[in-house]
Formats: structure tokens, sequence, C-alpha cells
């Protein structure tokens, strides 16, 4: 009897500690998720800032080249009216 009641104390000592041991796995699980998803929501804005940024880039991009062509027309245009197509008569 004593020698049972001896066997059940040490299985309790037992579980005990693997139930200590899982306690502390899970908030180490936890805490690593938490972490992981904060890290995430981070690089997610970050990454919307660059998009944004690289949009702007386009748009400025778009904007030299509409600056570039119109002064292409306007050169070709001065060209024209100042008489560059004329041909004299031989």
């Amino acid at each position: 009897m004593h020698d049972s009641l001896e066997l059940h104390r040490k299985d309790l000592e037992s579980h005990a500690k693997s139930i200590s041991a899982l306690l502390t796995e899970i908030g180490q699980l936890k805490m690593s998720k938490a972490v992981e998803d904060e890290r995430d929501k981070h690089l997610q804005e970050r990454l919307m800032r660059i998009e944004k940024s690289i949009a702007d880039i386009y748009s400025l991009g778009k904007w030299a080249l509409f600056a570039w062509g119109g002064s292409m027309i306007a050169a070709v245009v001065a060209f024209i009216v100042n008489g560059g197509l004329h041909v004299s008569a031989p």
C-alpha cells in the first residue's frame, strides 16, 4: 500500500512537471506568435510606403516625359514658323 502511494505521488509530480513545461512552451509560442504578427504588421506598413513612393516616382517620370514631349513639339512648331521648311526656288 505504501509503495502504491509513493508511486502515485511520483506520477503526480511527473505530471505536474510535464504540465508546467507545456504551459511554459505554450507561453513562449504565444509570445513568438505575437512578435511575428507585430513584425508582419510593420513590414506590411513599410511595404505600402515603398509602393506609394514607387508610384510617386512613376508619376514624376510621367510628368517629365510630358514636359519633354511638349518641348519637342514646341521646338518643331517654332522651327516651322521660323521658315525651317522653306525651300527656295532654284
